[in-house]
């Protein structure tokens, strides 16, 4: 066995049984590496040791043997965090579509709407709530 293979086999049995690395833990060791970048530059101290207690406990959730507390924090993150990924994803998908769509929101459902551009003044209807409005793309 190469040096590698051994210390995946050492690492592999140290977290059997154990919670190990979660989308929670990943995103705050992310976080604390964020923060402490940032004091680096900042030169507070402050941000700092808020960085390396969010290390130290993203480490503590990885080695907990309470696997059903874990697992149901990391779902309750993911509930959360959904939302945000979903609104930053579509902004993302429409700066990309900037040069051959516009995008409209309905006004009787919020439905957002996508039609493309260059068309002059056309009518937008709205295939959720049936709501027809003139809109100039």
């Amino acid at each position: 066995m190469n040096f590698f293979a051994k210390i995946q086999s050492h690492i592999q049995r140290f977290f059997y049984g154990k919670n190990g690395f979660d989308i929670l833990s990943r995103d705050l060791n992310l976080f604390a590496l964020f923060l402490m970048l940032l004091d680096s530059f900042l030169s507070t101290g402050v941000i700092y040791w808020l960085g390396l207690l969010l290390f130290v406990f993203a480490i503590f959730r990885a080695c907990s043997r309470n696997i059903t507390k874990r697992t149901a924090e990391n779902r309750t993150y993911i509930a959360l965090r959904t939302p945000f990924i979903q609104w930053f994803k579509s902004k993302w998908k429409q700066l990309g579509d900037r040069k051959h769509h516009c995008y409209y929101k309905c006004s009787s459902c919020h439905q957002q709407l996508r039609v493309p551009k260059g068309k002059g003044k056309i009518e937008i209807v709205c295939p959720k709530c049936g709501l027809r409005f003139v809109k100039k793309t």
